[in-house]
């Protein structure tokens, strides 16, 4: 028997390859991997279990990591399939409930079944492959925590000219800290990083560290939204100019401050709620509902990669003349 790994490409469940699909239809078990990256539809379970007529089965952090071996069991009698959004190899994620299949007594064929991720995804900037350093993921900061480590690996391929795939955060079925330290099993709701707090984790660490790249009037960025679905939206821009498009004018802003204001009755922890959820709407209005990465862009920019990342820069951006006066990127 086999265990098939089947990446199901990017945005819905009519991405599957046929020979993914033909897996599934042979598969007697189904789990979908649920904590690494989601298909960008509404009820992608259930959209999914139409397709297949057959059940699904989340697969959660917990289930991957602390019960594989119930996983396993099933395709050591029958096939069973594990589908994991975008390429199930892309990221070494699984890497780990393969190599246990291989290592298993008797040992369980592995069939991997690759698909379209946002690794490939990234040619639709108009950037080459080629021209691609390390990828590097940046999680969500708490006021506690915060790490950049990330920050290094955006400078390694800056100062070879490379650009950097930046890969937003994202937070399903997580517990609290608290939570967790008093013993309750309780999850938050899910979590999706978008584009304007991408940009200010990232500028904000830039400061920390006092780096000298990054400088947000002179860095080219090409944010990726939602790629592969119907819904795909593709801005350029430098990291100010991205980041702008989801500030609120003066207008909305002292009317925004007027209505705070005018609620005595409110706590400062409601007005941070209140705050927060305004950010969030304006920045799916500049971007778009979830998923989002982004690119910053290295000096090794080609003029083909210049124009076409170019056709998609934003209202009265600069991406031109900062492609000239900055990356030296001329005909």
């Amino acid at each position: 028997m086999v265990l098939f790994v089947i990446g199901l490409g990017l945005a819905d469940e009519h991405d599957i390859t046929l020979k993914g699909f033909e897996a599934v239809k042979s598969s007697e078990r189904i789990y979908l991997e649920s904590y690494t990256s989601i298909l960008m539809v509404p009820g992608f379970k259930e959209r999914l279990e139409k397709l297949y007529q057959k059940p699904v089965i989340l697969a959660h952090r917990e289930t991957v990591e602390l019960e594989a071996d119930s996983i396993l069991q099933g395709a050591a009698t029958a096939n069973v399939a594990f589908l994991v959004v975008g390429d199930p190899l892309s990221a070494t994620t699984h890497t780990d409930l393969i190599l246990r299949a291989k290592q298993s007594s008797p040992s369980i064929p592995v069939k991997i079944i690759h698909n379209a991720s946002i690794m490939t995804a990234i040619g639709s900037s108009g950037l080459a492959g080629y021209n691609f350093g390390q990828t590097v993921s940046v999680p969500f900061w708490s006021e506690d925590w915060k790490p950049d480590s990330w920050l290094e690996r955006i400078g390694e391929n800056l100062r070879i000219g490379l650009h950097t795939l930046a890969l937003s955060d994202i937070k399903v079925r997580e517990q609290s800290a608290q939570d967790m330290s008093r013993g309750i099993l309780r999850y938050q709701d899910p979590r999706y990083m978008l584009i304007p707090q991408l940009i200010s984790q990232i500028l904000s660490a830039a400061r920390s560290h006092s780096v000298d790249y990054l400088h947000p009037d002179h860095t080219l960025a090409i944010a990726l939204c939602r790629m592969g679905s119907e819904e795909e939206r593709i801005v350029s821009g430098t990291l100010q100019e991205l980041l702008d498009m989801a500030n609120p004018s003066e207008q909305e802003a002292r009317a925004e401050e007027a209505e705070d204001d005018a609620d005595e009755l409110a706590s400062e922890a409601e007005l941070d709620k209140r705050r927060a959820a305004r950010a969030e709407a304006r920045a799916k209005k500049a971007f778009g509902e979830p998923l989002h990465s982004l690119v910053i862009v290295g000096k090794r920019l080609h003029p083909l990669e210049r124009d076409y990342a170019a056709s998609y820069a934003c209202p009265a951006s600069k991406f031109l003349a900062v492609a000239q006066d900055d990356y030296a990127c001329k005909e």
